[in-house]
């Protein structure tokens, strides 16, 4: 795991995406890159951290291109797919933590993450619920309190993880879902 407070990359080519499309991958960093751009942040943004190790972050991110404002004009879905670059980034970052799979609709979560182990496949793969903010940090508790009740239909799947990115502040919050035998 990297130095607390050092540089996060949000581009395709960091390694926590890799189990992704580098095409889903690279859209989702380029939908944060605008958030925070459109929020008037400068590379790097330092955003605070909660529930993490780190108190804070250091996102770095390449300006995105003259369309992305026709791309993403509906900014809270912006907030949603620029939040997976976000949270998973951070995940990677602080935990070790890299996305194994995109979760089918109707579980409660986004994504499983785990942990490689040398050359073992991941390993203690958790949920990964995400949702985004646009602007509001206001409403960053009450989202990840929803986020992790909402993860409660899949809890025998195991534990969980919630992360709220809001991109005005911003903040990254970040919550833990007990597993159903207490633990966590």
């Amino acid at each position: 795991m990297a130095e607390k407070g050092a540089a996060i990359r949000l581009d395709a080519d960091n390694r926590a995406f890799e189990a992704l499309t580098p095409y889903f991958g690279a859209m989702c960093c380029e939908a944060a890159s605008f958030c925070f751009e459109q929020n008037g942040h400068p590379v790097p943004t330092r955003a605070a951290l909660s529930g993490c190790e780190a108190p804070h972050a250091h996102f770095h991110w390449s300006s995105p291109p003259v369309q992305a404002t026709a791309t993403y004009r509906d900014k809270d879905v912006a907030a949603e797919n620029g939040a997976y670059a976000v949270a998973i980034a951070v995940l990677n970052h602080v935990h070790g933590y890299k996305v194994v799979e995109r979760s089918a609709k109707g579980t409660g979560f986004d994504f499983w993450i785990g942990m490689a182990q040398g050359d073992l496949p991941f390993q203690s793969t958790m949920r990964l619920e995400v949702s985004g903010i646009f602007e509001g940090q206001s409403r960053v508790s009450s989202r990840l309190k929803s986020k992790l009740k909402q993860m409660a239909p899949s809890d025998g799947r195991g534990e969980g993880l919630a992360v709220v990115a809001e991109f005005g502040k911003p903040i990254v919050a970040v919550g833990k879902r007990k597993s159903p035998d207490g633990d966590a």
